[in-house]
């Protein structure tokens, strides 16, 4: 017996239907450990050297500056101090203007860490650092000036690298570096603006943990204390949401090699059960049966495990370079975990599908020998019970969110739906007198075998569905909100705007022939209280994020963009219109009391009305719009947008150089930046693309071999009857397009479906149709079809001859 079984592993793995088992699952691994390994490594770089990544022991940051006491008690108790500071400006250079994020550090950072400067030098006054891009991008070498507000800075060299800087594929402004010292002398500052600030310790752990005692009830809202260790990250955050995409990415591979491997372990059961029928004759016992199934499926897992994880280093190696410089830090060694998941799930998928299969051979009558219908009676129930909760499981764990596996299955779900009206109709044409005898010839024998035909247009719209499915996401993620920006959006944002300077700036724009958006006041705030309740309660109980700094604004007419969908709008004392996002997160209704901390003074506001706010339209939009009483004894800088062509750069120009506290944000320039950050995650999706079409074209390559054998059989039999070569491949091709059709027709009906509940979900993405779907997924479909019908032999000259002889 293990002879044997040895023996018929290796006629599996040569010509068997258990080849294709293999290779699923070896692509489900791969799938799965390439995107596990990429995630392990770069959490690694996280934790290995922690304090290398945050420069320090500890780390004091907020929006506002620390009380100069609290630095003092830390000196006090020992600890080493470095303060910093960072916000957005934009440096001008050989008449070019190019915005950027401006780092302002002291002479003690970092603590920990390499900060890497080209040519190795100290951070001095006077001088500033720019990143390669800006180089490039302001056309500057070292020696050469560049301004920043009222300062003129020599360029001292090329910025290569922070300690703490993070590796945030999003981080879309490129980055500079000054001193401490000068930040005062570039007069960009005023009351409002908006800055970062950033302070580093360094001591022993004991004293660092009582100053943190001391210190951390006296912390304002906003101040955040964070040591090495904390999870809780701009960095940590990003790696988890970008893993996350990519295992809903590879997630699709998974269930496609699992279908292909559910459809090759029915054939194999099948096929095989003649021999268990014999060899329960010969007085093999249950026993002996299953140990033999149990290493068949063993070796063939092993095999599969080990090819798929070979595969999966190699592919977590072309996302890592596909993403290129947006994940520049040096990674470790990956750990173990990667492969214990990969060969989890290979265990997992195993098990799971080979529980029914093997069932059906254990319980295989010996009776088949001489009776070929007899055969083992399993539930078809039970089989899609397992597959269906084995799926679920899956969903959930890779998806990382309940609901967004359950909007996958929710499709899953419409699809078989779909595909059963579909196939209804689809057959009732077999019942018409109509058509040529081919095409009648085809249809009948659809209707004949209504279960495989709906198996056989399932397995081929699923792999379709998913593929596209997979497809449409990544073009809306990496192409959606940019294709959707109409002509002359606003690329200019004004911010920063004195009182005083409110009406040069309109008149500059006004002379220029240029039309802005209204100018509203700012003042920055944070949302503290509802009806009397902490915000941080409800908002840790709705999924948490409100804890940063608003936009603050008031105005007597409604913002251009913005619908009243309830309430009315109001300019009378003590009122706040509401953004409709930020009501239904916190539960908000009109009439509820909000407590707003400005500066560490409160004021309230009742809700007065709630608004539909168009985040697209690239114009101010404010969460929060307030009734001017309100906000009237608090300095404002003044905000505004503009639509800046091509052909009047001068403007700008003359803006920044005549109102230089004001800062003007170039969003053609983030734009562009964001293109090309998209531009590589689109790359690395790419790659794990690659692997969800091998994977289709494994689930069409099982349907056609399970039923290659069944289909010879009958065309011996019309070649029995007198059926023509020319009679025989115009049915197969009828009943291989009809099938492509059909199933490419719900696969795009199912996208659409699945798309539409997605899209302003998950990306907060508005719906539009793809009517691309409904032309290339049923062409693709039946030429795929047609394809792997003539790759099994069932359209091949070689057939035709072997059934011309029999005949």
């Amino acid at each position: 017996m293990a002879s044997l079984g040895w023996g018929l592993i290796r006629r599996e793995v040569t010509s068997g239907p258990l080849r294709l088992f293999v290779l699923s699952l070896a692509l489900c691994v791969a799938s799965i450990l390439s995107v596990t390994l990429v995630a392990d490594r770069l959490n690694g770089a996280l934790q290995v050297s922690g304090r290398d990544y945050i420069a320090a022991d500890r780390v004091l940051s907020g929006s506002r500056p620390a009380d100069a006491a609290w630095l003092d008690e830390a000196e006090a108790r020992g600890l080493q101090v470095s303060q910093g500071q960072s916000f957005n400006s934009v440096l001008f250079a050989n008449e070019q203007l190019q915005l950027a994020s401006i780092r302002a550090v002291d002479d003690a950072f970092p603590f920990y860490g390499d900060l890497i400067l080209s040519p190795a030098e100290k951070v001095t006054p006077g001088q500033i650092w720019l990143s390669s891009r800006l180089l490039a991008l302001l056309q500057v070498a070292q020696g050469d000036r560049v301004e920043l507000g009222n300062l003129e800075l020599t360029v001292a060299g090329e910025l290569v690298s922070e300690p703490d800087q993070g590796f945030s594929p999003f981080l879309l402004a490129p980055r500079a570096l000054i001193h401490l010292n000068d930040v005062a002398a570039t007069g960009i500052f005023m009351e409002g603006s908006r800055s970062r600030y950033r302070y580093l310790f360094k001591g022993e752990e004991k004293a660092l943990e009582d100053y943190a005692g001391w210190l951390q009830p006296k912390l304002q809202t906003g101040q955040r204390w964070r040591g090495p260790n904390n999870a809780d990250t701009p960095v940590a955050r990003s790696i988890t949401r970008a893993e996350q995409f990519f295992r809903l990415a590879s997630l699709i591979g998974v269930l496609l090699g699992i279908l292909a491997m559910a459809i090759a372990l029915g054939y194999f059961s099948r096929r095989e059960q003649d021999r268990i029928a014999l060899l329960k004759t010969l007085g093999a016992g249950r026993r002996q049966l299953l140990s033999w199934l149990i290493r068949l499926l063993s070796g063939l897992m092993l095999l599969g495990a080990s090819l798929g994880a070979a595969v999966g280093y190699g592919v977590h190696q072309l996302i890592l370079r596909a993403l290129g410089d947006a994940m520049a830090v040096p990674l470790p060694p990956p750990s173990l975990m990667p492969f214990l998941v990969a060969g989890g799930l290979a265990l997992l998928t195993t098990v799971m599908l080979s529980v029914v299969p093997m069932l059906r051979l254990l319980q295989v009558p010996p009776l088949r020998v001489l009776r070929n219908e007899a055969e083992a009676r399993i539930s078809p129930w039970l089989s899609g019970g397992i597959l269906l909760a084995g799926t679920v499981v899956l969903s959930w764990l890779f998806a990382g969110s309940l609901g967004l596996a359950a909007g996958l299955l929710l499709g899953l779900l419409a699809l078989a739906l779909l595909l059963g009206g579909l196939c209804r109709g689809l057959l009732a044409l077999a019942r018409l007198p109509k058509g040529s005898v081919a095409f009648r010839l085809a249809l009948s024998r659809l209707e004949r075998v209504r279960l495989s035909t709906l198996l056989q247009f399932g397995g081929v719209a699923l792999a379709l569905f998913l593929a596209s499915l997979l497809w449409v996401v990544r073009g809306e993620l990496t192409e959606g909100f940019l294709a959707r920006l109409p002509a002359e959006t606003h690329n200019r944002f004004l911010i920063n705007i004195a009182s005083h300077q409110l009406d040069p700036v309109r008149g500059t724009l006004s002379d220029n022939g240029l039309d802005s958006s209204r100018f509203y006041p700012i003042v920055r705030g944070r949302l503290v209280q509802v009806n009397d309740v902490p915000v941080t309660e409800i908002n840790s109980e709705r999924g948490g994020g409100l804890g940063r700094e608003l936009n603050l604004t008031w105005s007597r007419q409604l913002p251009e963009g913005n619908r009243i969908i309830n309430g009315q709008w109001s300019v009378s004392a003590g009122g706040v219109s509401v953004e409709s996002g930020l009501a239904e997160r916190l539960g908000l209704a009109l009439g509820d009391q909000l407590t707003l901390d400005l500066a560490g003074q409160t004021v309230s506001a009742e809700v007065r009305s709630i608004r539909e706010v168009d985040w697209d339209s690239m114009k101010p939009n404010f969460y929060l719009v307030l009734s001017p009483d309100v906000l009237a004894d608090y300095p404002a800088a003044w905000m505004a947008s503009f639509y800046l062509p091509e052909s009047k750069k001068a403007v700008e120009v003359e803006l920044i150089r005549s109102f230089p506290t004001m800062t003007v944000f170039d969003v053609d320039a983030l734009l562009q930046q964001l293109r090309t950050v998209l531009a590589q995650v689109s790359q690395a999706l790419l790659v794990i693309m690659a692997l969800v079409t091998a994977a289709s074209l494994l689930v069409l390559l099982a349907q056609v071999e399970a039923t290659l054998e069944s289909r010879r059989r009958e065309l011996v039999l019309l070649r029995t009857l007198g059926a023509g070569n020319r009679l025989i491949r115009a049915s197969l091709r009828w009943e291989w397009l009809g099938a492509g059709l059909v199933a490419g027709l719900a696969a795009a009906l199912a996208v659409e479906l699945c798309v539409a509940v997605l899209l302003p979900w998950w990306l907060d993405l508005p719906w539009q149709p793809h009517p691309w779907l409904w032309l290339v997924l049923p062409a693709l479909g039946a030429g795929l079809l047609l394809l792997t019908g003539r790759a099994g032999g069932l359209l091949s000259g070689a057939l035709i001859t072997r059934l011309r002889q029999w005949g």
